[in-house]
């Protein structure tokens, strides 16, 4: 019964607030500069249906805040709980650092062209919590589809050969792939892996001059991949009643966490 008069209650007060945001709706002047609610949810379902969107991210913290001080770049994909995350570590040296402009690569600079950000090793990271993608059409959607953008090189990549890897305890592919452009020829590899809420990877590119220092580097980034499930880090424990409804039940053990 306590629980059902809470729930009573809840469901008055957003009866409330349902209503009075009703009539402050009916009442806002659409011929001010502040769109309606009807037209911000068109506009926001005429966005969504555009080529090219992008699905918003659905991460564990909310934001993409790159790799930690460590080097280890995780990504998150977070509907419920439990989370699962794909990470990658990076070198502690040559130095590396991420790109202010979307898709915002990590940069690690090639030896002997520290100065010039062309020359740099690029990793990317992507997801997607469209459950339409398996593994392998995810890989193709991130290394042709988005590497076809502008942003990223504005070609497809040319994919040449796959490796199944077990990535702790589920499975991923590292994928070896070409992109060539207008003006230069691109090598890279990168791993894809899948979680119950989407997919998710890592891509490392570098120039094909630069594959002797580079490959290396991208082939040790991609193997670090680590592969968990996300636990709450508490979780109630619900006892059941006592038998006797006029007896209290049981004390918990003195172990159960706080």
């Amino acid at each position: 019964m306590k629980i059902a008069s809470i729930t009573a209650r809840g469901w008055s007060v957003v009866a409330v607030l349902v209503l009075s945001a009703g009539f402050c709706a009916s009442g806002q002047d659409t011929s001010g500069e502040a769109p309606s609610l009807g037209d911000a949810a068109r506009k926001a379902r005429q966005e969504h249906a555009a080529a090219g969107h992008v699905a918003a991210k659905q991460t564990f913290n909310g934001e993409d805040e790159g790799p930690d001080a460590g080097g280890v770049w995780r990504v998150r994909l977070c509907t419920l709980t439990p989370c699962y995350e794909l990470s990658v570590t990076l070198p502690k040296t040559p130095k590396w650092s991420r790109a202010t402009e979307e898709p915002r690569p990590v940069l690690i600079p090639v030896s002997g062209h520290e100065e010039d950000p062309s020359r740099a090793i690029r990793v990317y990271a992507a997801e997607s919590n469209d459950l339409k993608y398996t593994v392998d059409s995810f890989k193709r959607a991130f290394l042709q589809g988005w590497f076809a953008r502008p942003e990223y090189f504005g070609q497809a990549a040319r994919l040449e050969r796959d490796e199944h890897v077990k990535v702790d305890w589920s499975t991923g592919t590292i994928t070896r792939f070409t992109v060539t452009t207008p003006t230069l020829k691109y090598r890279g590899l990168s791993v894809v892996a899948g979680s119950p809420y989407g997919n998710y990877g890592f891509a490392c590119v570098f120039r094909d001059e630069d594959s002797a220092v580079a490959a290396g580097i991208c082939d040790a980034i991609m193997k670090s991949a680590q592969y968990q499930e996300l636990q709450p880090s508490y979780i109630r424990r619900v006892y059941p009643p006592a038998d006797d409804p006029d007896e209290p039940a049981d004390d918990p053990p003195d172990n159960d966490p706080q």
